[in-house]
């Protein structure tokens, strides 16, 4: 199953404190200060200490227009991560509210 799925098909998904996971795809705030994404989307390995904020941008210029959460430290993107349009302001909130930003 790939990022686009209808919500009949989607997998439960999992939110705590410490990880959000949906479909196969997971990410996860360790305990010694890394932010760690697995699965389908990219795999991300990022210290939480240099996140300065997150965002979310949509490339209409390719085919299929993916939206993309962009973690930013110190103005450079320190890694990106690929989700579907149906996760992607549910994610960012978790991610700004865990990381306190």
């Amino acid at each position: 199953m790939g990022l686009f799925s209808s919500s009949k098909n989607t997998k439960k998904k999992i939110v705590t404190e410490k990880e959000y996971a949906w479909n196969k795809n997971k990410i996860e705030l360790t305990d010694d200060g890394y932010l760690l994404s697995d699965g389908i989307i990219n795999i991300n390995r990022i210290p939480i200490r240099h996140i300065e904020t997150i965002v979310y941008s949509v490339n209409i210029t390719k085919e299929v227009a993916v939206p993309e959460l962009q973690i930013i430290g110190k103005g450079v993107v320190l890694g990106t991560i690929k989700v579907g349009h149906d996760e992607k302001d549910e994610l960012q909130d978790w991610l700004l509210d865990r990381l306190e930003l």
